[in-house]
């Protein structure tokens, strides 16, 4: 489990990292099954299996404090074209942390589940040498993650949206 006292932590709110077992895969259904009310139970679960069997896959699951899911971040690391991302403007690819699904249980505490869960996309991002997180679409449920990454904010086209990593670390969080 993830540590209580980071300050990126917001009270009530942890988040884990999804082991791969049925009783947490029964846990976490319900949220991807909001994402995709149309799939049945064996494809949900095919799903989860699909993003699990990369390692540079992952889910991130957002419990309040009676252990109950409210949250869940689906993520791949990639290598992105380059558009100003690097440093290193000759280079021609970025490795990038992509949030493929992100997803909160309850309207009343998006915003928050949104920010805890991307502030953890970011530490994994800067563990993995990333350069940028590529996120959804902003719309009003990210108004605290706006606000926090606001000068590190990069939008092409209102499509997607980046947060550029301000600097790599090599000292690994607690993940």
């Amino acid at each position: 489990m993830l540590s209580t006292n980071n300050i990126n932590n917001l009270p009530g709110l942890n988040i884990i990292r999804f082991k791969n077992n049925d009783l947490n895969l029964i846990g976490i259904l319900p949220l991807i099954a909001e994402e995709f009310p149309s799939w049945g139970l064996d494809r949900l679960k095919s799903y989860i299996r699909l993003v699990l069997k990369q390692d540079s896959n992952g889910i991130l699951v957002a419990k309040n404090d009676s252990s109950y899911n409210v949250g869940l971040l689906i993520y791949s690391i990639q290598d992105i074209i380059n558009k100003g991302f690097s440093k290193n403007t000759k280079k021609e690819f970025s490795k990038c942390l992509v949030v493929e699904n992100l997803i909160s249980s309850s309207p009343v505490l998006e915003k928050k589940v949104f920010l805890q869960l991307t502030n953890k996309a970011v530490d994994i991002a800067e563990n993995n040498s990333c350069e940028i997180v590529e996120l959804p679409r902003f719309n009003t449920s990210f108004d605290l993650v706006k606000k926090k990454y606001k000068k590190n904010i990069i939008n092409f086209n209102g499509w997607r949206t980046f947060i550029k990593i301000d600097k790599i670390l090599t000292a690994n969080k607690e993940l």
